[in-house]
């Protein structure tokens, strides 16, 4: 598909758009917990999300790519839409002052996600091993360039997308905070056509997640980013599920849900502020992930185990070894993945 080079200069006060946008999040509100009840339906034998490692009810959604989305974690960007649907989501820090999330979809699509902010030099890495079509407001022009020669991915960020669709405006929301994409137009554009592979291993049938078999504390985390940024998640033995809290309260959606998770993995990353290569634009906070290492904590089941990831390449996938040096094993369901740095100390209890 010919991509116009034109800004994004959709005119915010357009009729036909403002009732496109109240379209999708009216839909949007009414599908923002993945786990409200439908039309029951029964999974066909195998067909197992690789993101999730769960069963889905429609094997034909397995076969098509990841779609990646920059999505605006300030307050201001609250309440954040479509994040809940997501298989994995990357919290990064910007700065020490508030963080930003990658949000991956493939088992489930929503109708919008957002607000989507810009590219960070850290999505390469955490998106590259992935191959997903990736939104985004685009960014400075040496992030930009240097994402995308590193990165296995196909970046339609909103000046690539223009007059597409697959971006829209909420004249209501605050700037920059303000713009939404719309997923399915987003694969429909794009050339890719393959799933992606999978990102973590599953504890399969009986057999115990490796935080069951270390049995650490995991019925309450804390991750502090800075001063004033803490995030929490609080175990809940009745679903199963760890539920997420900022620094204002409880992370909910525009529809009410709170943000949960079957897994949470902590990465404890340096980052330090670089400019990788020339271009347009100051230099930024760069998480050393390409050839990299360190520690991991990873929860499930209100149980925690400990480890070392270790990273190649920009596309090339983690690698999590446990203390006991096996393969970390998740629990089947979505996974949110915590990046401090190296210095903070992870709390559980």
């Amino acid at each position: 598909m010919k991509r116009s080079q034109r800004t994004l200069a959709a005119t915010t006060a357009a009729t036909a758009a403002l009732a496109a946008f109240a379209l999708l999040i009216g839909l949007a509100l009414r599908t923002d917990d993945p786990n409200s009840p439908g039309d029951p339906q029964v999974a066909v034998p195998g067909s197992v999300a690789p993101l999730t490692g769960l069963p889905v009810d429609n094997p034909a959604v397995l076969e098509r790519p990841a779609v990646a989305i920059k999505v605006s974690d300030v307050r201001q960007a609250h309440p954040q839409v479509g994040v809940a649907h997501a298989d994995i989501v990357f919290a990064q820090p910007i700065g020490e002052a508030y963080t930003r999330l990658a949000v991956v979809f493939h088992s489930d699509l929503p109708e919008s996600v957002g607000p989507v902010r810009s590219v960070r030099p850290a999505d390469a890495a955490l998106l590259g091993p992935l191959s997903p079509v990736f939104a985004n407001t685009m960014g400075a022009g040496w992030v930009v360039e240097y994402t995308d020669s590193v990165a296995d991915w196909d970046n339609l960020g909103t000046s690539r997308m223009s007059g597409t669709g697959a971006y829209v405006l909420d004249p209501a929301r605050p700037r920059p905070d303000h713009v939404f994409a719309r997923p399915a137009i987003l694969l429909d554009a794009s050339d890719r056509a393959e799933p992606p592979a999978p990102y973590f291993a599953y504890a399969g049938g009986a057999e115990p997640t490796s935080a069951e078999q270390a049995a650490g504390p995991g019925t309450s985390i804390e991750v502090q980013y800075g001063s004033a940024w803490v995030v929490g998640w609080t175990y809940d033995a009745a679903s199963g599920r760890y539920s997420r809290t900022q620094p204002w309260g409880p992370h909910v959606m525009a529809g009410g849900t709170q943000i949960s998770a079957t897994n949470v993995v902590v990465i404890q990353v340096e980052s330090v502020v670089d400019k990788l290569v020339d271009g347009h634009g100051a230099a930024v906070p760069v998480l050393q992930l390409v050839g990299g290492s360190g520690p991991f904590t990873a929860f499930t089941g209100g149980f925690s185990v400990t480890g070392t990831w270790t990273k190649d390449g920009a596309n090339d996938p983690f690698e999590f070894r446990t203390d006991s040096a096996t393969e970390l094993a998740l629990s089947p369901g979505n996974t949110w993945v915590e990046l401090p740095a190296l210095s903070v100390t992870v709390t559980a209890r």
